[in-house]
């Protein structure tokens, strides 16, 4: 399998890793795997340097330990992180951009892409099946996203999320030292 993917090709590709075939790859010299990665197949790592006459400087990372599952998209023109020890399920969104649509007249296939806004994945993050992380968030360390949130605002560590949009239902609260209820929508 390793041979498939022809990890020569990224910008690093770390020791004992895989991407299980098949898969979609776009721009590897723009994509650093750490350590004993593991991506389930038919994952999509869209990195785009080029859209419609846009150019961009794409870098995705994906830190050591982290496992992806099955029909995973990443959706990358800027930069998304993806930390360490991170647990994804299956059909997992992941994306710094999206095709706009702001003119009426033009198909969205033919808009640009709007101007990425960064994604950062903290360490030790699980996110669960149907997930969906958009532009400009960051989901902080050791959080549990619930199965079909939709995160469109920042997260913070050691927090419980869920719904659409996302919402943290339970947090640590380290003064207390301990994890407590909260109602709050995420990043408010």
């Amino acid at each position: 399998m390793r041979r498939q993917i022809k990890p020569q090709r990224f910008a690093s590709f770390g020791k004992d890793s895989v991407i299980c075939p098949p898969a979609v790859i776009l721009n590897h010299h723009r994509i650093s795997i750490g350590d004993n990665v593991l991506i389930h197949d038919r994952a999509w790592l869209s990195v785009v340097e080029h859209y419609r006459g846009q150019d961009f400087e794409p870098s995705l990372t994906i830190g050591d330990r982290t496992n992806l599952g099955r029909d995973n998209y990443i959706s990358c023109v800027g930069r998304v992180e993806i930390g360490n020890d991170v647990l994804g399920g299956i059909r997992v969104l992941i994306a710094d951009t999206y095709h706009d649509y702001r003119d009426p007249d033009t198909p969205i296939a033919y808009q640009p892409m709007a101007e990425p806004q960064p994604v950062r994945i903290g360490d030790g993050v699980l996110l669960n099946v149907n997930v969906a992380i958009l532009p400009g968030v960051t989901v902080g360390e050791r959080s549990y996203i619930g199965a079909g949130a939709v995160v469109t605002r920042d997260v913070p560590p050691n927090s419980v999320v869920v719904g659409n949009p996302a919402r943290v239902i339970r947090r640590f609260d380290r003064e207390r030292g301990e994890w407590v209820d909260g109602d709050e929508v995420v990043g408010h």
